[in-house]
């Protein structure tokens, strides 16, 4: 499987630096988005709680299997970098 990855940071307004990448089979910028917000949202953090986000197409790859698996499960993986 092929992924695209989009580079994410988030500021809280906590002060907090977030970096994580998406990875999804498809989709855009906008989706990407989305799945980022689904994310942090799972793990405490809300729209209300974000000063800053960016979201960037970064490149492609090939998937590993857990990647893989995570995608053909909920549409895509993360891949926690900074402060996550």
């Amino acid at each position: 499987m092929h992924v695209k990855v989009f580079d994410t940071h988030v500021r809280t307004r906590d002060g907090r630096y977030l970096h994580f990448d998406v990875l999804t089979s498809g989709g855009d910028q906008a989706q990407a988005r989305q799945y980022a917000s689904d994310w942090l949202a799972s793990r405490g953090v809300q729209d209300a709680d974000i000063a800053a986000s960016e979201c960037l197409f970064c490149h492609s790859e090939i998937a590993n299997p857990q990647v893989a698996e995570a995608i053909g499960r909920q549409g895509y993986s993360i891949i926690p970098l900074q402060g996550c």
